[in-house]
């Protein structure tokens, strides 16, 4: 083994945090005479404060922000499409809703009622469906809200969505049979189109069949698809 004895500059060097002249060694003793042995590496504070220094490189924080920038790119149209078709489909639940609450009050009450368009909530009006509806007792058979006459259920408008129906008009009623009754009076089949600004493809049809029972579809009644107003 080689001995090596530490001169003055190297237990100055030492002191002062950098390595001593003779080459890289561990110190086994202090002291006048302390004794270095070769190939054994002294460990000064500064090489322990790097070994516990961590952080990223120019070109890892690069590759990250491109990762991160292809995920939300990849979400965000995922996201926008959950987001409309939940809208949707709460629509037309909703919708679906509001006529069978119809067809059992017109077979449970043994009278006329009537759905129609309204804006409001208290009476109907000339609107598109989608600004709204309600669902009333129609005593008298006039489809529209007299004094005397109870609303049973108000839905408010539905925004970014549009409803419509060329079966139906701004009104349709139910008879104490449970059976509908369109705009061509004799009619007891009909059928509304929900579109949004995704156009045709995404539309959903809400078809009422004979018996006067709704229910939801991506087809019409002929078997075609829907089509939207542009």
């Amino acid at each position: 083994m080689t001995v090596h004895r530490l001169k003055a500059n190297d237990f100055a060097q030492l002191r002062l945090g950098s390595r001593p002249s003779a080459g890289k060694f561990r110190i086994l003793a202090t002291g006048k005479n302390a004794l270095l042995t070769t190939r054994l590496q002294v460990v000064t504070q500064s090489e322990k404060c790097m070994r516990k220094t961590h952080g990223f490189t120019l070109i890892e924080l690069m590759i990250a922000i491109g990762l991160t920038g292809l995920l939300l790119s990849m979400a965000v149209p995922a996201l926008d499409m959950f987001v409309a078709n939940a809208r949707q489909t709460g629509a037309v639940n909703d919708f679906i809703a509001s006529l069978h609450t119809a067809r059992s009050a017109a077979v449970t009450t043994n009278s006329r009622v009537t759905v129609c368009a309204s804006a409001s909530g208290d009476a109907c009006g000339a609107v598109a469906w989608d600004r709204g509806w309600i669902v009333f007792v129609d005593s008298d058979a006039d489809q529209a809200v007299d004094a005397d006459e109870v609303i049973i259920s108000a839905s408010a408008a539905v925004d970014g969505l549009a409803i419509s129906s060329g079966d139906f008009g701004a009104s349709m009623s139910y008879r104490p049979n449970g059976r509908v009754m369109n705009a061509a009076i004799n009619g007891s089949i009909g059928e509304f189109t929900v579109c949004d600004r995704r156009g045709a493809d995404h539309a959903r049809v809400l078809i009422v069949d004979l018996s006067g029972r709704p229910r939801s579809s991506r087809y019409l009644i002929d078997g075609s698809k829907p089509s939207c107003a542009s």
